[in-house]
């Protein structure tokens, strides 16, 4: 992340961090999302509009009043029960923040090539230059082309 897209403090970068490790926890040997550092991932797609910028701010800010951030009650002294109930009053109250949330979490954390790596995903590599690949086995629209039109010629 450049210098230039830190629109979050380090409260929220840290409240954020929490809240996606919610989202995606670890599980077995996949790291939680906010242990990755998907929250910097998310960090600049929230800098890319000002829509954005304010969305994921309000969000983490409703999110901060609800724990009572600045308190001993901060998000990340909640049990994770608590703090699953706190996200699902969130989602209801906040939808279009919500929704962004999980949609730039799983973007983050499902191009991590960390992840990559650990569910056994391996990036194509790229044609040689000048070559034509086929970009699809053909013979899977056989049984498509062997198929009786269902529309009726007109003449």
């Amino acid at each position: 992340m450049s210098d230039a897209k830190q629109i979050f403090s380090p409260a929220q970068r840290s409240l954020l961090t929490g809240v996606i490790n919610r989202i995606i926890p670890a599980k077995d040997d996949m790291p939680g999302a906010g242990s990755l550092g998907i929250a910097f991932f998310i960090e600049d797609a929230a800098a890319t509009t000002p829509s954005l910028t304010r969305l994921f701010n309000e969000g983490l800010a409703q999110i901060s009043m609800a724990t009572g951030q600045g308190s001993e009650r901060g998000f990340e002294n909640l049990s994770n029960a608590a703090k699953d109930d706190l996200l699902r009053s969130i989602e209801a109250a906040n939808p279009v923040f919500f929704d962004q949330l999980v949609l730039q979490t799983y973007n983050g954390y499902y191009t991590n090539p960390k992840v990559f790596k650990l569910i056994g995903y391996e990036v194509p590599k790229p044609a040689p230059p000048g070559s034509h690949p086929e970009l699809l086995d053909a013979s899977l629209l056989d049984q498509q082309r062997n198929r009786e039109p269902f529309w009726k010629k007109v003449y």
